[in-house]
């Protein structure tokens, strides 16, 4: 089977085999080959751990970038030695590899082999003392060698054992967890609990270390393990061990009926000296939806315990409705009580715990009236053609032939988390046109699948500057009005900005001009009318912060005829606007008060939209069950009680030549990546908002390089980094000596501007001063902290200080909070 690659910048058009597809789509439902997806065939692998087995990891085809894996951590044996499972798919395996990298993947510290182990016995890697001081942490890459010639790859962060306590971590919270499960009222856990109005205890679907003990033992519902409990390693160091622990229980609801559920349970434990403190937990439940007559009541389909937010889509009618539930698409049509599941990797019975993997997402991206679907589905592929693949395939469901045909696979050699983030800022599939849509690293790229066609139609496109509907049908974005270099290029550089507005279905559009200095830029749609403020250069001022700001001066609404359906201004009355909040019919307008070049709060104004949202005649809702709390149901306007629906699975067609798409995605802009609760939290521009979000989640920041740059809870009460004093040279400003100074860190430079001084000491914490603005043109150096004081470096004196830490917080406030910092 031969694949397609199209590649960014190179346009591949072969008039054959464009001849060849055009037949294949005429004929298509009466000669394309029907095949099964498959059972997976990737082995998979896990660690031992002190006797405990931990960390299975999924294998990889593709030679992934080694910065972007980031998820588990792997302590050593006292030894050196790591004794590794081979699991699944074991009996393919023919030869063990293994190399060891910096966090960065930029040197390669070790690679060696192991042999083969017996049946029923662990591989035993001799890694010997790869990790000694100052180095803590490593990336180790096992690749197993298989009998069909394929080299398959498996990655997690390693660790010295010193001062870990990940034994005693793991059997803690193996002993909570069977507790909680057991019901046992006498075990007394309620002492590991911080219970308070931070959690809802309304619901199972969630429960954390502030619920009632009812809800940590699982009130009624009487859960039996399914399975073996799989445990992860997340984070682990000298101050706390974060666990992550996945299984299915069977679980008994207020009807008597017994259902699967998904569990996902976290836990971040520190031991002390034979004290164990629970430090966070979180626990969340989801049913497993399998299409049983019971699912299928008076008021809809009752999914049960789920999360209140679910992607739905259904035509006009209301008569069929599509839905994605605990990664797998469903249709159901009312009028023949059809049920058909669309797309799951599980397995028909979910033996095999490999097609269970829980690293992708299944997305609607459009559904026709007569109920034919384009979906997407984003990060490790568990079986078929892409297993072992990262990336998001794209697929297209025909209602009438009941057949699903991957139409293109985009891939990316990041973990899947990461690749959902870049991947899943907008792609879109427009089954009339074969065309693909695809906005990511800020590039927007449309992509013709059956012409092998690829135009880059925007690039450095950023937040804010660009705006999709909330069905995904319509995008708008930006334009710099610039035209390229030239002998005109002086001219006409600095041209207001345009905006243009994209059906993403029919492929048609127009275009917003901005006037004669002024700029335009896209804020959202509203009922499929697109909304967009004006903005001009004259009115930049100060915000309420003191910061710059550029506010608009009119908002304005136009149809998808491209008229004016309505304006709205305040100018009149000094009053501008800085951002739109648009919510079901209802648009929110944030605005300033103008003072000469100054602006001040102002009352927010609120506009309804005069076109009405379509009737949907199908709502997702919530509702209280007696004992099993909030409940989730899709909800007709029809009652669909005593329904027996007959369940149908779809055929995947064969693909005679499918595309696969490289877009080369490069990273740009530094990100800071946010780990949390056990998977990856948020991807952020700024580290100051990655620390926010971090101190949210009780977790971690660390640059894409892999380097620390924030933990919750993590450094000591009192460090000095021993840095030696100087003082200015010649006419350096005191920023630009301390600056100087820093370059022999060779550290990397991040603004932590925003970040409170609690936080920043981290930083200081792992080794490197840090730089604060006491004014707008004096800095100092923070050399070191206690519990009480903080010591620093003035270059204009060339002396060092120690001051008290409210005297410090207040030297920073009138430098405007401004913080810099170095990680490496």
């Amino acid at each position: 089977m031969k694949r397609r690659l199209i590649k960014a910048g190179v346009l591949v058009i072969i008039f054959a085999a464009a001849l060849v597809i055009s037949s294949l789509v005429i004929n298509r439902g009466t000669e394309d080959e029907i095949v099964d997806m498959g059972a997976p065939t990737i082995p998979r692998i896990s660690f031992l751990v002190n006797g405990n087995q931990v960390n299975p990891l999924s294998g990889y085809v593709k030679d992934m970038e080694i910065p972007a894996m980031r998820d588990t951590i792997t302590p050593l044996g006292e030894d050196g030695t790591l004794s590794m499972n081979l699991e699944e798919g074991s009996s393919t395996v023919s030869g063990i590899r293994y190399e060891v990298y910096s966090l960065d993947g930029e040197e390669k510290y070790k690679e060696g082999e192991a042999e083969l182990p017996a049946e029923g016995e662990a591989a035993v890697l001799q890694l010997g003392n790869i990790l000694t001081e100052p180095l803590q942490e490593a990336v180790l890459k096992v690749i197993l060698e298989t009998n069909d010639d394929r080299s398959v790859s498996y990655y997690t962060r390693i660790i010295r054992p010193d001062d870990l306590a990940v034994t005693e971590c793991l059997a803690f919270a193996q002993d909570f967890q069977a507790k909680a499960l057991a019901g046992d009222e006498s075990a007394e856990l309620g002492v590991y609990l911080e219970p308070g109005e931070e959690s809802d205890n309304t619901t199972y679907q969630t429960v954390n270390i502030h619920s009632d003990i009812t809800h940590i033992l699982w009130g009624d519902l009487q859960p039996q393990v399914l399975g073996d409990v799989v445990w992860e390693i997340k984070e682990s160091n000298s101050v706390y061990t974060s666990l992550l622990a996945e299984y299915q229980t069977a679980c008994t609801d207020d009807s008597g009926e017994t259902g699967v559920y998904n569990v996902s349970e976290f836990f971040r434990i520190r031991y002390v000296e034979g004290t164990v403190y629970m430090l966070d937990y979180n626990r969340e439940l989801e049913k497993v939806f399998d299409g049983s007559s019971q699912a299928f009541g008076r008021n809809g389909i009752q999914f049960g315990i789920v999360p209140d937010e679910m992607q739905y889509e259904t035509n006009e009618e209301g008569t069929i409705a599509a839905f994605v539930q605990g990664r797998n698409l469903w249709l159901y049509e009312t009028e023949d009580a059809k049920l058909v599941k669309v797309f799951s990797f599980s397995d028909q019975e979910g033996a095999d715990v490999r097609s269970r993997n829980r690293d992708h997402t299944v997305r609607i991206i459009s559904m026709d009236n007569n109920g034919s679907i384009a979906f997407a589905v984003y990060g490790y592929m568990n079986r078929g053609i892409h297993e072992g693949e990262v990336g998001a395939a794209i697929y297209y469901f025909d209602r009438q032939d009941l057949t699903v045909e991957e139409k293109a696979f985009i891939s990316s050699t990041k973990s899947a988390p990461i690749a959902e983030e870049e991947l899943g800022k907008m792609v879109y599939y427009s089954q009339g046109q074969d065309m693909l849509y695809v906005l990511t690293g800020g590039t927007l790229y449309q992509i013709d699948l059956e012409q092998g066609e690829q135009t880059v139609l925007a690039e450095g496109l950023e937040e804010g500057q660009y705006a999709l509907s909330d069905d995904g049908g319509m995008l708008a974005y930006q334009t710099d009005g610039s035209q390229p270099d030239g002998e005109n290029a002086e001219e006409t550089s600095g041209t207001g900005a345009g905006i243009q507005v994209l059906n993403l279905q029919s492929g048609e559009g127009y275009t917003v001009e901005a006037a004669d200095g002024e700029s335009v830029r896209p804020l959202g749609f509203i009922n499929g009318d697109f909304v967009y403020g004006k903005a001009r250069s004259e009115d930049e001022g100060i915000s309420p912060t003191g910061g710059g700001i550029s506010p608009m001066y009119e908002v304005e609404i136009r149809s998808s005829g491209n008229k004016e359906e309505a304006s709205y201004s305040f100018e009149d009355q000094g009053i501008y606007i800085t951002g739109v909040t648009i919510e079901n019919n209802l648009l929110t307008l944030d605005r300033l008060q103008r003072d000469g070049d100054r602006y001040a709060a102002a009352s927010q104004e609120y506009v309804t939209n005069n076109e009405e949202r379509r009737d949907t005649k199908l709502t997702l809702e919530t509702y209280s069950a007696d004992s099993d709390g909030r409940q989730v149901r899709l909800t007709f306007e029809d009652s669909i009680e005593g329904t027996e629906p007959s369940v149908s699975k779809t055929d995947q067609v064969a693909q005679k030549d499918p595309v696969e798409i490289d877009l080369g995605v490069e990273s740009g802009a530094e990100k800071f990546y946010v780990y949390g609760m056990g998977s990856l939290a948020a991807v952020c521009d700024s580290a100051a908002d990655a620390v926010q979000k971090a101190e949210e989640v009780s977790g971690v920041v660390v640059t894409s390089g892999q380097a620390y740059v924030w933990e919750r809870g993590n450094r000591d009460l009192v460090y000095s980094t021993e840095a030696a004093a100087f003082a200015k040279e010649g006419e350096e400003t005191s920023l630009e000596a301390c600056e100087r100074y820093m370059e022999s860190y060779e550290a990397q430079r991040i603004d932590l501007t925003g970040c409170t001084l609690d936080q920043v000491l981290y930083v200081i914490n792992r080794g490197c001063p840090l730089i604060a603005l006491t004014s707008a043109d004096h800095a100092v150096l923070l050399t070191g902290y206690s519990t009480t004081d903080i010591t620093y470096i003035d270059p204009d004196s060339g002396s060092a200080y120690t001051v008290g830490i409210s005297e410090m917080e207040s030297m920073i406030q009138g430098g405007g909070n401004i913080l810099i910092g170095y990680v490496r």
